[in-house]
């Protein structure tokens, strides 16, 4: 008596008709969700289409240490590094990215029929953390994974979607000892085990959508050689159509073997290697063509040429070729680098042991050196030289200012020698000359121009400089 738990076949079969009747006008949506180690993947199905798919990859956990940081700092040592505090802001940046996306995908969420997740130990909390996530993954059945599940990306979820959608079986063959007579050979044992199995097969209940297994294909000469009837729809798409649509070379091949037409058009006029846009998928086409050129007329389903195992060959031979020269031409660029690394080292070396010598040069020199072109600077210079131009300058200031004060004292002993000389009058009309002077926009006391300057004021008295100033100030003292 078979447990309950078990299904029974009429039930089996019902469920396969029933899934291979369903419409595709994305009302009955399955959804794959994979995250684990930073990775995150993400589609939604529409029969063998994709309809949306996101992928995400953020740096959570540190190289060769297995761990995230949010588990590693649950063991109470949280570290303060530059790399620590990335991964805990990159782990919160995923989450959020991956809670954003459900939510958007909520449409979808709403028309699913299942949704299967793959998210081990704490990955789950990414998931189902948030209260909308939560209500929106929740809203449609949600199962796990049964299969060993690599790192999350577009490809592998499409490969995990495949797994759980196919449907392979195996025929049981049982040998009892009560059937061999008991005089029978080990030979003739060997030979009843070699027979070829007999397996009834309804042609009417035959399903388009499973993929049969190539064991069975290759033990059974009676499902090799069986015509598939392919149930008719409104708009043509076969099972090659699907298949070659959603990439799956392996079960092009099988559907082609069994004798499925490529030349039949869906509703929009393409042929199944039209919607073939894995590479894989159309060298499938093309390598059937090559081994069955009479069988259909390829021109009308659109295969450009057949693809021996000569041109393959030849195209791989090709591709060595072209990868050993690329690589040859790396390793030469490699070299010319370390090559260029290694003079530009010994030029410094070589500029480290001249920089000693210059620096005993005598300071005199450097002093001429610099002071030979009036505001040219070196540019690197030692404090030794910076103190010398400082001092030069100091010199040459002073300089300038005991000019100004003879040409001054010059002017004051001429106009002490008028004064002496003249009469009152004279004076009378010198002093006016001097406040008529002084009145204007000129120096009190070198009568320069003031002209576009800000002059300097003391009393009532106009200068073009500090220095101008203090040598009046002592021209009047004196008088």
């Amino acid at each position: 008596m078979e447990s309950a738990s078990c299904v029974q076949e009429d039930e089996m079969i019902n469920r396969v008709k029933r899934l291979t009747c369903e419409p595709r006008d994305a009302s009955r949506l399955r959804i794959v969700l994979l995250t684990s180690g930073g990775h995150f993947a993400g589609c939604v199905f529409d029969g063998n289409s994709v309809l949306a798919h996101k992928t995400f990859h953020r740096y959570v956990v540190r190289a060769k240490a297995g761990k995230r940081q949010s588990g590693k700092d649950a063991t109470g040592k949280v570290a303060h590094s530059a790399g620590s505090s990335l991964r805990r802001y990159n782990e919160a940046a995923l989450r959020k990215e991956v809670q954003e996306l459900i939510v958007s995908w909520k449409s979808y969420f709403d028309t699913c029929v299942c949704a299967f997740i793959y998210a081990p130990s704490k990955n789950r909390q990414m998931l189902f953390d948030g209260d909308k996530t939560q209500s929106v993954i929740q809203a449609c059945d949600i199962r796990s994974v049964p299969l060993t599940v690599h790192r999350p990306t577009l490809k592998e979820a499409k490969r995990v979607y495949s797994n759980l959608t196919q449907l392979h079986y195996e025929m049981e063959c049982s040998t009892t000892d009560e059937t061999l007579p008991h005089g029978e050979s080990v030979t003739s044992v060997e030979e009843s085990e070699g027979k070829k199995k007999e397996v009834a097969v309804d042609s009417k209940e035959s399903i388009s959508n499973l993929s049969v297994s190539l064991e069975l294909l290759n033990n059974n000469e009676e499902v090799k050689n069986e015509e598939v009837i392919i149930p008719s729809s409104k708009k043509e798409t076969t099972p090659l159509h699907e298949a070659a649509k959603s990439g799956n070379a392996q079960l092009t091949l099988e559907l082609l073997e069994q004798g499925l037409d490529p030349c039949i058009k869906d509703a929009r006029g393409k042929t199944p290697y039209l919607l073939a846009s894995d590479k894989e998928v159309r060298n499938t086409f093309r390598r059937f063509m090559a081994l069955n050129l009479d069988k259909w007329d390829w021109h009308a389903a659109n295969v450009p040429s057949a693809l021996t195992k000569e041109m393959e060959e030849s195209q791989a031979a090709k591709q060595a070729e072209k990868d050993a020269k690329k690589k040859a031409r790396a390793k030469e660029l490699k070299k010319l680098k370390k090559a260029r690394e290694k003079e530009e080292n010994e030029k410094e070396k070589e500029k480290a042991k001249a920089q000693p010598s210059q620096s005993k040069t005598s300071m005199g020199q450097m002093a001429n050196r610099t002071t030979s072109v009036p505001g040219l600077k070196p540019k690197h210079q030692t404090p030794q030289q910076f103190l010398i131009e400082k001092e030069e300058e100091r010199q040459r200031k002073l300089a300038e200012e005991r000019e100004k004060r003879a040409a001054a004292a010059e002017r004051r002993l001429a106009a002490l020698a008028a004064q002496s000389a003249g009469t009152s009058g004279a004076a009378a009309a010198a002093n006016s000359v001097q406040k008529a002077a002084t009145d204007d926009n000129s120096c009190s006391c070198c009568f320069t121009s003031l002209a576009g300057k800000v002059p300097f004021h003391r009393y009532n008295y106009k200068y073009c400089s500090t220095t101008c100033m203090h040598l009046h100030s002592e021209m009047l003292q004196d008088d």
